[in-house]
């Protein structure tokens, strides 16, 4: 967690204490991998933060997570039953879960919630993260709590705007896995190989680069106009457009660019459209810097593609930011006011998709500096002939 822009815009908040209650804001805050949640969302896992300490209330069904990844200084409080027999322990890992996960059962996650806001201050204001925490739970906390309790979700999001120096290496890793994964399925694709057949090689990169594949687009032809086709049955032929939209995940890290190809022969107005969306992204990220409106960044983005020979151009939103989550803020769109500062982290994106045609898009990963920005992504930009 970025603890010194944590501080700052909790005391702008009015907060003394935050409470991450999502998969993503408990992992930020605690940096605890909250297995249950990530498969059933609706599992209630909290994390508590009050600007020195970190504490973590998850399921004991959870104790191997810990037990596999201790987090640094954070003390963990488990709630529930689950049933582990006693046998000898006999590595750091094997010791920890025995020591979590043996014995009687634990209180009710309620309980043990209460428990660790009321060794609180009782003065302290708790941003309580709405997004996770089931309803029932969420209304007793307000009841038991008052006024103590503000909205925390937004402020959340504020805080993991900017990254810090680690998330960055974190974000650049995913960014690494995912182009080597679409270098591999770009050459080794030959007529008749279907997109299935392409997203298994790419699959197969992505996880053998250490990394988990997290969403997988590859379409040929006209499928390309289907912005988030599942890979299928359709064979790959000559003078097929291939739009990659892909994404992986990294150390708990997510990155997402897209990429166009042409197999064997692209036509003159795939050429002229896809040089269209690229002056697009193009004049995106000469407007890109510290200071600018993401709103900015968009209608650089739709005028420049406009201008460069898709005069009908329409967006909803040319990017957003990256993380924990896919799409963290901003969102680069026509009304989003966020002002963007360095250290932020954001995809920049001018996709186009006609029916008929199919899809041409190009996203990249940029970090935002002061004066502009840095590439993360490395792979060429330009429509490429296979």
């Amino acid at each position: 967690m970025n603890r010194e822009r944590a501080a700052a815009l909790m005391a702008e908040a009015g907060a003394d204490v935050l409470v991450g209650t999502s998969y993503p804001n408990v992992m930020y805050v605690s940096g605890y991998q909250p297995f249950s949640q990530r498969f059933l969302p609706s599992s209630q896992v909290y994390a508590i933060y009050d600007g020195a300490r970190t504490a973590v209330v998850a399921p004991i069904g959870d104790a191997d997570m810990y037990a596999q990844f201790p987090p640094d200084g954070v003390r963990m409080a488990f709630y529930g039953t689950f049933y582990t027999e006693a046998g000898p322990a006999e590595t750091d890992e094997m010791r920890r879960f025995a020591a979590v996960a043996l014995g009687q059962g634990h209180p009710p996650a309620r309980e043990v919630l209460t428990a660790e806001l009321e060794a609180l201050p009782k003065s302290a204001r708790i941003a309580l993260d709405e997004r996770g925490i089931a309803p029932a739970e969420l209304a007793f906390v307000r009841e038991r709590f008052g006024a103590r309790v503000i909205p925390g979700a937004e402020l959340l999001d504020r805080i993991r705007m900017v990254k810090t120096p680690d998330e960055i290496r974190r974000l650049t890793g995913a960014v690494t896995a995912i182009e080597a994964a679409y270098e591999a399925a770009l050459a080794a694709a030959v007529p008749g190989m279907t997109e299935s057949d392409i997203a298994k090689v790419f699959d197969r990169e992505t996880i053998a680069r250490g990394s988990s594949p997290l969403f997988t687009v590859i379409a040929f032809g006209e499928r390309g106009a289907l912005p988030n086709a599942v890979p299928g049955a359709r064979a790959l032929a000559a003078g097929d457009l291939i739009r990659f939209d892909i994404g992986c995940r990294t150390e708990g890290y997510a990155s997402d660019i897209a990429r166009t190809a042409a197999f064997r022969s692209a036509s003159a107005k795939q050429r002229a459209y896809y040089a269209a969306i690229l002056a697009g992204e193009d004049a995106a990220l000469r407007a890109v810097r510290a200071g600018v409106r993401a709103r900015d960044v968009f209608a650089a983005a739709v005028e420049g593609t406009r201008a460069a020979g898709i005069p009908h151009y329409r967006r909803h939103h040319v990017g957003h930011g990256i993380g924990l989550d896919v799409y963290d803020r901003p969102s680069l769109s026509a009304t989003d006011e966020t002002v963007l500062e360095a250290g932020m982290v954001l995809e920049v994106e001018t996709p186009y998709y006609e029916i008929g045609l199919g899809g041409l898009q190009v996203e990249d990963t940029v970090v935002v500096t002061e004066t502009g920005y840095r590439m993360l992504t490395r792979t060429s930009r330009a429509l490429r002939i296979v």
